[in-house]
């Protein structure tokens, strides 16, 4: 299976190598991308939140559409911002869709990779490859560097070098974004694999040390490409957001968190600035806040709640998952601070693995999305009429 679809890919290579020299206009317009562009000495290498208009060119991206497949911008599913980058095709047309990064080459380094992406059929095909100047599918220096992919609803990577094989990672599910976080030590050749499910906050998969598809130390690498089924024998349809391509963590995204965040409303909503604590210290406001709250009146002033709220917020990043609970709750029947004070029982929900509750509380002020047949039988996702936004309340 690898060698045919080796030849697959092979057998396009050139034709690929001559027209990504020539701008794509009408593909890049339809695409409707935002490209950042930055100077020889950033860090971004390349950055995409599939917003806006962006030309194409031999210093950005070349979209490949076929003549039923579609590379461009929907509004269906997206990360951040109002739109992501949807990438579909239908077989037996004997082409393929693409989109392909081009970006500075590196020769040394480590070079990190982000993106989201969400998959509407994990049985159907994805496959992302990094790459050198000597093009895809070739396992020379300078070659194929990194080969991820779907294939019969397991998501795995070609890794060994010589005795390169596919190794299985996990079963993806269908509509839920996956932050791929990638880590590619050009010198070693080898990379770091981290894959994050929205709404865990563990990694699905996590490693370490992999050997590169091509096996070569000091592989250097400057394309990058997200296609769907190489031998044209099936349908696909996935989206990706917000792509970046840099050579400093400094400038990467957190993963999720929890549902929507990357940080929880804890850290996102203290009621003053944390200071840090030594354990006896800590253990002591542990302590005051059980009196604090055992002798807590319905007209406390703004002080005193805020003291508690204060001491609550230490005791859920210190784990003390129990006694921030109570204090939560208690406050959470204060007007004054009712609408932070529910989004940080969310964070509580979330550690306690109550789904529906988390959810609950945080569709209360930032809206749900619900999926709703269309009248072409499209799955498609609306807000509702009345979304509130939690800024404007907390």
């Amino acid at each position: 299976m690898l060698a045919k679809t080796l030849a697959a890919w092979s057998s396009l290579s050139l034709v690929l190598l001559v027209l990504a020299t020539v701008a794509s206009l009408r593909a890049a317009e339809s695409a409707n991308l935002h490209h950042q562009n930055h100077s020889e000495a950033s860090p971004i290498l390349a950055e995409y939140d599939f917003e806006w208009q962006s030309p194409s060119g031999p210093d950005t991206f070349w979209v490949r559409q076929s003549g039923d497949g579609e590379v461009a911008l929907s509004n269906a599913f997206r990360v951040s911002g109002a739109r992501s980058l949807h990438i579909s095709e239908v077989p037996g047309n004997r082409d393929f869709a693409e989109f392909l990064a081009y970006f500075r080459e590196c020769r040394e380094g480590t070079v990190f990779i982000q993106y989201y992406l969400l998959l509407t059929d994990p049985e159907q095909r994805f496959n992302f490859g990094l790459a050198g100047q000597e093009w895809f599918l070739n396992m020379e220096k300078n070659g194929h560097a990194i080969w991820l992919q779907t294939y019969d609803g397991v998501f795995r990577h070609l890794t060994g070098g010589e005795n390169r094989d596919w190794q299985q990672l996990f079963a993806p599910r269908p509509f839920v974004w996956y932050f791929v976080d990638l880590v590619y030590h050009v010198d070693a050749g080898r990379y770091d694999l981290a894959i994050y499910e929205e709404g865990v906050e563990d990694p699905v998969i996590d490693l370490r040390g992999a050997s590169s598809a091509n096996g070569h130390a000091g592989s250097s690498v400057k394309y990058l490409s997200l296609i769907g089924d190489l031998e044209d024998a099936g349908r696909f349809d996935f989206f990706v957001d917000d792509l970046i391509i840099a050579t400093d963590p400094a400038v990467l995204q957190l993963p999720f968190v929890a549902p929507g965040r990357r940080w929880t409303f804890v850290e996102m909503l203290p009621v003053e600035p944390r200071r840090e604590l030594g354990d006896q210290e800590r253990a002591d406001l542990f302590r005051q806040a059980q009196r604090w709250l055992d002798e807590l009146s319905d007209r406390a002033d703004r002080a005193a709640l805020d003291r508690l709220e204060a001491a609550a917020d230490e005791a859920f990043l210190a784990g003390e998952i129990d006694l921030a609970e109570e204090v939560y709750e208690r406050l959470s029947e204060f007007n004054l601070r009712r609408a932070r004070i529910l989004l940080k029982l969310a964070d509580i929900k979330h550690l306690h693995g109550d789904v529906e509750g988390e959810r609950e509380l945080r569709e209360m002020f930032y809206g749900r999305l619900d999926y709703e047949e269309d009248t072409r039988g499209r799955v498609t996702r609306s807000a509702p009429d009345t979304a509130q936004r939690a800024s404007s309340q907390v």
